[in-house]
């Protein structure tokens, strides 16, 4: 009976440690100029994977539209741009904003507005 007691108590607390929220950015990531985000973002399509195991797939086109899949099913769209460094993201469902990013050689990394989580963007 006490086996099952510790287990059911302290199951929970190591689920929720194992699933805690990245908030910083890598040290080596670097800030991109607008340009340089335009550029990395543009005419392609990015993976990410959030810390609660949420898959998401982005395509940035160059004429500034974003589509977004996730793997819950989940769609939406809209418009996006490179402003102060940030990406932006004026959505058609979703709330739409402004989000810090920096930029390693395999990844952009974005830090969600609505979270702080940090997610790393991979190009396919």
């Amino acid at each position: 009976m006490k086996v099952l007691l510790f287990a059911l108590l302290t199951l929970p607390a190591l689920a929720l440690a194992q699933t805690s929220v990245p908030t910083d950015f890598p040290p080596d990531a670097v800030v991109l100029t607008d340009q340089g985000l335009q550029q990395r973002k543009a005419g392609k399509v990015f993976r990410a994977t959030l810390a609660n195991g949420q898959t998401w797939r982005l395509e940035y086109k160059a004429n500034g539209y974003v589509f977004l899949n996730t793997g819950s099913g989940y769609a939406d769209n809209g418009k996006w741009s490179a402003q102060g460094g940030q990406l932006c993201i004026e959505w058609n469902r979703s709330p739409s904003g402004c989000s810090e990013t920096r930029a390693t050689a395999d990844a952009v990394y974005v830090k969600r507005s609505s979270t702080g989580e940090v997610v790393a963007m991979r190009p396919e």
